[in-house]
């Protein structure tokens, strides 16, 4: 009826239009046009009223009806029945509002089981009960005369029986949501649910009050008017709108958890359980339309000059993720998929002898660690090794024990830009761009089959077939928004943990860019503890007040997860590929990469958040040097992206609904106190000459200022490490200084008795707050000790490292990581054949093999190999088969295996002079686009798999003859070490360990562990425990072992284990394989080298430009920062000269107890206010500290509740299913490795 009377209306209204422009034909035409314009304006608003008038109506005539009944059956319980029953009673009456809910889910059937269905009937029939009982009681009750019980209470049983139906249509919707014909319909309530909710609270309060007054003032007549006093309401209401107004963060996860943002107080448990969702909605993809919560992850570390223990602490950690996930085919309880990719800058040195392109010592030092990460987790040496060229360098393959991968990418600085950003770069434009393309499009992926190289065989005992992962596929289903990219440094560790609560802060809200965590830097010594409670003070108030009040400013590179969307934003990746042409992009760009990156992510409206449960640890610098080098870049680059924000705050406030005006005056403060940081430092060193050596304030002041114009003048006039020098004397003494300052202030408070004293009411604050604020940290309360080497060092850090750094801003090198490592290893190869450093089980060898010893070693290696002839069990006809199978023209065999007999029998001096010939020159070239996995069932017949060539056994066959590289040949002689005759050995006995791991068959295990071992010793008996196998001895002990464990099953009558231990034997024997990228790929590094990546050459005439224009700008900061600190000096020094009895605050001494002593203590008021301003800084981060305290304590809880178990999964039961193999390492069962560990 409404909607027709609506239509009634805007079709009268339309009459009346057309009349009244019928009856002003005769008006001139601009009045004439100006009424029909006003006309036409009028039914628009008509229409417009009458649409809303109807969508009102339809919608609170449903949902604000039944509000109202909602509300009249709660008044009526808590204001009418509950008081007429006892205490017992009201306890249970509760249960009776879930009747209807019972009811809609026995008509709906919502139970995913058939069975269950039972738990709303019993619910129902126990209701109902309970109703007959309550009747029968009170029956009972009025029958037998009790007190106070007369016959009106059967009156009130059927008002409770009523009100509890009202009230349970609260509800009503949740199980009407569940139902797959009714969630479409009822998500539409969603877009106006809050005005709903507004609109029925008020209908609510009316019939509350409606219901109130008609019981007690017209029935009972018990209200008393004169106890109402509205004297406050003035006061009640500016509060009310003070927090109607008042913008909060909603937390989004609730409104996913609950169907009704509004509970009911009187039945809140019930309230809690009814109002739960019976069925969660979960994300769709547009594409598959099916349920998406999987994500993808790409742990990208860039490296730069790391030490062995650093680099082992970062694959530590990428090895941990990999057992927490487990084999990325199976289904993971967090949800995600990852990979992770290294990227080493400066990979690559230039050996003077022979002018070869070679990897430096640092690479080596990362194979090493690699190999022995692998060891530790596994007991046995990296399974699947592929070494790949690339246009930039270089690029190593793994597949990890779980199945998942890792790439470590080698740059070549010649080849490509090196330094942390273009590294980034590199790893955005490959990972979001090249793969995401990739794995959308499909069809361009090049298949190209090789024999040679047909697999990749990983520890879970199943083989995966090239050339493209099973990861990409997964990612063709995965959006964007849940493609993340962790950023890590070459020296981070963490647990899977605190990689999980990051993916949950981007999960959870869809406007987080980017999400950091705790950050503790590691190591011994002064410096180091300097920085445990900087980091911690920074942590713990300063982002905490960021994240809170707006958003992080800066998410460190060292650990962090940022969302690929958010990346990917042209504004954002495109801008952050500029190349720094003027100065102040030098500093901005290059010097802070991480601090620039997220100010793109913020002024494209992005939110960064903190995450104090994920903790992440990194090395910190230990050496004064290198710490002041390190914040020499971080200062300048931190103030400049700051006041890049700054500029641009109006428009990133429009843009970025985290960042308000009042966060861009709350930064702005803080900017302005750091800039005031040298001055205020010095007029704190003036009070401690003051206090210790008692001297004028007007003095004490010129006193405390020598040192910083000297050091100024210092620094303008030598080099850097006299700088640093000079710094590190005087932040002895300004440390001595400022102990004595500390000791001098209490003995100040004890002399006079009170610490009501300015500078005694801020140390002790200052102590109280960090000491609670410690306390709210339990896990970190130790940095509290710290925190006395942290006052005593800051005139160190606040005031001569800032003066280094604006002095020192030209500089726009590093600063940190500088070796000449490259240079003495050049040195120290000169007259070196081979230098290797061999690691076999718990000894270290160290074999240098120089030009004196090179004949001997020859002839002992040729005497020994000539004995050896080698047999091969496969036929030519063979081989033409196998390639009649593969018609690829890529996969064609040039070289039979009678034709390498031939070659290795007529020159078997040659080939054996060097042995890494052999497995070097001669290789099998597959394609490497990704070389990741897809999986072979292990269910073929054994006649299937004995037709199976294994790419070992003709890895000594060409395809075609391809050059390699200079470096590729090192590279491989490093995993050729995995087919030594120790290693072998070693291999073989954990590989048929983890094959027969169930407890049912240790017996068979042991047994083939013994006899294989002893056939391997009888096989190798000749052959020195460091000497690699040639392919021909490979292919004859592959053979020979395969052949003794098949009699060995036999006997054992287990022939059905025979597959797994041809596996293990066949990973046993696995060498590593040279392998290229695919045409496709090669062409995007091609063009993304030429576009963005190109080394840049930069002519002497523009480096003098740069030169230039920076110490342009270094003088401008120096003197802008000179004047403002100068000026604030000034200022209190002349206000100290006039006197305190001229300008000055007087407080009231007081002692402890609050009593007054009659004396004042007078104040100059420039110090007391800024006293004052930071005081009130700090006590805002401290309030923020404890809000973010609380949300993370919410988070940590449920993600402990959800915890994965890191209990191995039994394996008893796998009788079965021979292929059926559980992920694990008997050897190595803990999560927790460390680098104690190793």
């Amino acid at each position: 009826m409404e909607e027709k009377e609506g239509k009634r209306k805007t079709v009268k209204g339309g009459a009346e239009l057309h009349t009244a422009l019928a009856a002003e034909d005769s008006e001139p035409g601009a009045e004439k046009e100006q009424k029909r314009r006003c006309f036409e304006l009028a039914q628009y608003l008509v229409s417009v009223i009458v649409g809303l008038a109807v969508l009102a109506s339809a919608v609170v005539a449903k949902v604000c009806g039944i509000e109202c009944l909602v509300s009249l059956g709660t008044s009526l319980m808590v204001l009418v029945v509950m008081p007429q029953f006892d205490i017992l009673t009201n306890l249970f009456i509760g249960g009776g509002v879930c009747i209807v809910s019972a009811i809609l889910q026995i008509i709906f059937r919502l139970q995913r089981e058939t069975w269950k269905i039972v738990f709303p009937i019993c619910s129902l029939i126990l209701i109902v009960a309970g109703y007959c009982l309550v009747g029968l009681d009170y029956y009972v009750r009025v029958s037998s005369f009790v007190d106070n019980q007369s016959s009106h209470c059967y009156m009130y049983i059927g008002i409770g029986i009523f009100s509890s139906l009202l009230i349970s249509l609260c509800w009503w919707e949740n199980p009407l949501q569940a139902t797959n014909s009714m969630q479409d319909k009822l998500s539409e309530l969603d877009s106006f649910r809050d005005f709903v909710f507004v609109f029925s609270s008020i209908l609510r309060i009316l019939v509350i009050g409606g219901v109130y007054l008609v019981y007690y003032a017209l029935i009972q007549k018990s209200i008393e008017w004169s106890d109402f006093k509205l004297q406050n309401d003035w006061e009640i209401l500016e509060t009310g709108l003070v927090l109607f107004f008042l913008q909060v963060q909603r937390i989004e996860r609730t409104s996913q958890l609950f169907v009704r943002r509004l509970y009911e107080s009187a039945f809140i448990d019930m309230s809690l359980l009814l109002n739960t969702k019976m069925k969660l909605p979960r994300a769709k993809n547009e594409e598959s339309n099916d349920e998406m919560q999987n994500c993808v992850i790409y742990l990208c570390a860039t490296m730069w000059h790391e030490t062995y223990d650093e680099m082992l602490k970062i694959l530590t950690s990428m090895f941990r993720l990999d057992r927490y996930r487990g084999d990325p085919e199976e289904e993971h309880k967090d949800c995600f998929d990852f990979e992770c990719h290294i990227y080493v800058d400066d990979a690559f040195m230039t050996e003077k002898d022979t002018g070869k392109r070679l990897v430096n010592s640092y690479v080596n030092d990362l194979i090493h660690v690699v190999v022995e990460v692998y060891r530790v987790f596994t007991n046995k040496e990296p399974d699947d090794v592929s070494i790949i060229e690339a246009p930039y360098g270089g690029r190593l393959m793994f597949v990890m024990p779980e199945g998942n991968m890792l790439y470590i990418h080698l740059k070549d600085k010649e080849l490509i830009r090196n330094k942390k950003r273009w590294s980034q770069i590199m790893y955005l434009y490959y990972l979001l761009g090249w793969k995401g393309y990739i794995v959308k499009n499909p069809q361009k992926i090049t298949r190209q089959n090789n024999p040679c190289r047909e697999s990749l065989i990983s520890m879970d005992g199943e083989i995966y077939l090239l050339p493209h992962s099973d990861n990409d596929s997964k990612r063709r289903f995965i959006t964007d928004d849940n493609t993340y990219i962790l950023a890590l440094d070459g020296d981070t560790d963490f647990q899977p943990k605190a990689v999980i609560l990051l993916v949950d802060r981007l999960r959870m809200y869809d406007n987080v860019g980017a999400a950091c965590g705790r950050i503790h830097p590691t190591g011994m010594g002064p410096m180091v503890w300097y920085q445990k409670f900087e980091y911690a003070v920074g942590h713990w108030l300063q982002k905490t007040a960021e994240h809170v009040f707006g958003s992080v400013l800066c998410s460190p590179g060292c650990f962090s997860l940022f969302r690929g969307s958010a990346l990917m934003d042209d504004n954002v990746l495109k801008r952050y590929t500029t190349t720094a042409t003027k100065a102040s992009e030098y500093v901005q760009y290059d010097q802070g990469e991480d601090r620039w990156l997220c100010t793109l992510l913020l002024q494209q409206g992005w939110r960064v958040e903190y995450n104090a449960a994920s903790d992440a640890y990194t090395n910190s610098p230990q050496e004064f040097k290198e710490f002041y080098n390190q914040r020499r870049r971080w200062g300048p680059s931190t103030l400049a992206n700051t006041l890049d924000l700054l500029h641009s705050g109006s428009e990133t406030v429009k843009r970025n609904s985290s960042i308000s005006k009042l966060y861009i005056l709350y930064q702005m403060f803080t900017v302005g106190s750091s800039i005031l940081g040298p001055a205020s430092v010095t007029l704190m060193i003036a009070g401690a000459f003051q206090f210790v050596f008692k001297m004028e304030g007007d003095i004490a002041i010129i006193v405390g200022s020598i040192p910083p114009v000297f050091y100024i003048i210092i620094c303008f006039l030598t080099k850097p490490n006299t700088q640093i020098t000079i710094a590190g004397i005087m932040s002895v003494l300004y440390a001595f200084l400022m102990t004595a300052s500390f000791f001098s202030i209490i003995g100040d408070m004890v002399v006079q008795g009170t610490f009501m004293t300015p500078t005694g009411l801020f140390l002790i604050s200052m102590s109280i707050m960090y000491l609670v604020t410690a306390i709210l940290h339990p896990e970190e309360f130790g940095m509290i000790i710290y925190g006395l080497m942290y006052f005593i060092c800051i005139p160190s850090g606040y005031l001569l490292l800032t003066i280094y750094s604006l002095v020192n801003m030209h500089i726009v090198s590093w600063g940190t990581r500088e070796s000449n490592k490259e240079g003495e290893e050049t040195k120290k190869n000169h007259n070196t054949l081979c230098d290797k450093s061999c690691r076999i089980c718990c000894w270290d060898m160290k074999i240098q093999i120089t030009q004196e010893s090179e004949n001997l070693i020859v002839q002992q290696i040729t005497g020994q190999t000539a004995q050896q002839a080698p047999h091969s069990p496969i036929t030519n006809k063979e081989i033409t088969e196998h390639a009649a199978s593969n018609p690829d023209p890529q996969a064609r065999l040039n070289i039979t295996i009678k034709e390498a007999k031939e070659n290795v029998q007529e020159h078997p001096t040659n080939e054996k002079k060097e042995k890494w010939e052999k497995t070097s020159d001669i290789v099998s070239i597959g394609s490497a686009d990704s070389v990741e996995r897809k999986r072979i069932s292990l269910s073929s017949s054994d006649e299937d798999y004995d037709n199976v060539i294994d790419f070992n056994m003709i890895s000594n066959l060409e395809t075609e003859e391809v050059p390699v590289k200079d470096w590729v040949t090192p590279v491989k002689e490093e995993f050729l070490k995995k087919l030594t005759y120790a290693n072998i050995k070693r291999n073989l006995q954990a590989q048929i360990r983890y094959a027969l791991r169930n407890k049912n068959e240790d017996d068979v295990c042991e047994e083939l562990v013994l006899m294989l071992t002893d056939t391997l010793n009888g096989e190798l008996s000749e052959v020195g425990p460091e000497d690699i196998l040639t392919d021909s001895k490979l292919e004859e002990l592959h053979l020979t072992l395969t052949e003794q464990a098949r009699r060995i099953l036999k006997t054992s009558h287990v022939e059905k284990l025979e597959k797994r231990i041809k596996i293990a034997i066949q990973k046993t024997l696995a060498a590593p394989q040279l392998e290229h990228l695919d045409e496709g790929e090669h062409d995007f590094w091609s063009k993304l080298l030429e576009r963005y990546l190109k080394p840049i050459v930069d002519t002497k005439a523009h480096k003098e430009e740069v030169t230039r224009e920076l110490k342009s700008l270094r003088n401008k900061g120096v003197f802008l920062y000179f004047i403002i600190n100068l000026l604030w000096v000034v200022a209190t020094f002349f206000l100290q000269a006039i006197g305190n009895d001229i300008i000055s605050i007087k407080i009231p001494k007081t002692f402890v107890n609050g009593s007054e002593t009659g004396e004042y203590i007078k104040v100059e008021p420039l110090s007391l206010m800024f006293l004052l301003s930071f005081a009130v800084l700090l006590l805002i981060q401290f309030l923020a500290m404890l809000y973010h305290r609380i949300y993370t304590l919410i988070h940590v809880v449920s993600y402990r509740s959800t915890e994965k178990d890191y209990k191995p999964k039994s394996n008893d039961d796998d009788d079965d299913d021979d292929n059926d193999l559980t992920i694990g390492n008997p050897i190595a069962n803990g999560l927790y490795i460390t680098s104690d560990d190793l």
